[in-house]
């Protein structure tokens, strides 16, 4: 347990956060948060989380619930029993079965950027 602490940060059930959260490592949410979120690394919404923010991360992953518009540079995964509304915006998005999703996708993110150097 002391080794995840280290790698990332939990925000527990009992714990609500309005505003900003920044940072480089991963985090798990278990409570809520509401607002803006930016990291360097991946969010993870637990089972029994709810974000209702702004995102912006490296990946994001949701099995609670996620409310709002994330843009993600590698990928979001939304897992199984999952509640999703708003907008995705990363090159890879997987919707496992049973993830609920009701939004816009943007999967376009980078590709043209990545066209005119990739078959030279």
């Amino acid at each position: 347990m002391a080794a995840e602490m280290e790698a990332g940060g939990v925000i527990g059930k009992e714990t609500t956060i309005r505003g900003e959260v920044t940072g480089r490592a991963d985090l798990r949410v278990e409570g809520t948060v509401e607002g803006t979120v930016r990291l360097e690394a991946e969010l993870i919404v637990g089972e029994g989380g709810t974000v209702a923010a702004e995102v912006d991360t490296a990946a994001m992953t949701v099995e609670g619930r996620f409310d709002g518009k994330a843009a993600c540079s590698d990928v979001v995964t939304l897992r199984p029993g999952s509640r999703s509304t708003g907008t995705l915006a990363a090159p890879r998005v997987v919707i496992e079965e049973d993830a609920l999703f009701d939004g816009t996708l943007d999967m376009d993110v980078g590709l043209e950027a990545e066209a005119g150097g990739a078959h030279g």
